[in-house]
Order: C-alpha cells, then structure tokens, then sequence
C-alpha cells in the first residue's frame, strides 16, 4: 500500500472529499457532536441535507496550501489519504491552545467502505499524531459513535483510551 497523506487546501477537490465523507456514514457513526450539530437529527438518523452540511463543514475548513500544521495557534483543518491518485480517507482534525495543556482533537476520520482493514485509517490517524507532536501538541482526542466498535478497536489499539461517558435525555 503506498498511501499519500496531505493537508487539504482550497486546490483539493471539495466535492470528492465531501463524497467520501457522504457515501461512508452509518448511524453507528453519530456521537454527540453530530447530534449537538447540525448533522444529525436521532442518535441513528442522520439529517436529511448531511451531504449539504459536510460539503459546507469541508468547505469551510479548506485554506491556504500549507505542509503541516501549524505551531503555536489555534487550527481546523482538513486531512486528505490518497493512494494511486484516488482519494480513500478523510479527516477532520482541530489544534486547540486555550487549556491548560493544548490539544489536538480528530474530529471525524473516514476511510472508504471498501477500503477498511487495510491499514489506511491506521496510517492516516498515525500521520495526524505524528504531525500534532510536531506542532508541539501532545495530547490527542477524539469521540466516537457508542455503536461504532470497529472503529473502537481501532482507537484503543493506538493506544486512545475513554476518558468519559456522554449521555442525553430526550425531554419530549
């Protein structure tokens, strides 16, 4: 496998990103971020405009072409995993320096659904560890659908380890 990771930036295909995005979603994917957002309506519905939504959310995200990320500010970008010219991952990721210990938080990673358990999430999300120490980042979240135990293998397996439990009450 010869994967090709890269920050997106406003020359990257903004509809092919989105697609991936868009064509890869399950309900187990919906956590509470998708649910205090505009993404999802039910912890198993998605909204019925998701792929306007990720469009504008990729959209907005997409900057100036920059190699890696930056050092000493706050950031939201967009990871792109190429292989053999095609787009097969995406990541949303953010650096936040307002704590007490700044952090990076990967906010969504997909990979496409005929493309899994061949190491690319593993690849993309090392990449983005690799790139958030460099920019002096040295704590690393992410959040994830209670039902998405795949992806739960594959967070604890580097070493990512749950820290709390959200929990929401319906109140209608």
């Amino acid at each position: 496998m010869s994967i090709e990771i890269s920050i997106a930036d406003k020359s990257s295909d903004l509809e092919s990103l989105s697609r991936l995005f868009s064509d890869n979603l399950t309900p187990q994917y919906i956590s509470h971020s998708e649910l205090q957002g505009y993404r999802a309506l039910k912890p198993e519905q998605w909204a019925e405009n998701i792929e306007t939504v990720i469009r504008e959310e990729i959209g907005s995200r997409l900057g100036q072409p920059r190699q890696t990320f930056p050092s000493g500010q706050a950031w939201q970008g967009v990871i792109q995993a190429r292989e053999d010219d095609r787009l097969v991952g995406v990541a949303l990721v953010t650096i936040s320096r307002s704590a007490a210990v700044p952090f990076g938080v990967i906010e969504d990673i997909v990979v496409g659904k005929g493309l899994r358990d061949g190491g690319r999430g593993r690849a993309l999300m090392e990449w983005i560890a690799a790139e958030m120490l460099r920019a002096g980042i040295t704590r690393l979240f992410l959040e994830s659908g209670i039902g998405n135990e795949r992806a739960h293998r594959l967070f604890e397996g580097m070493g990512f380890k749950p820290i709390s439990v959200v929990m929401m009450r319906e109140l209608l």
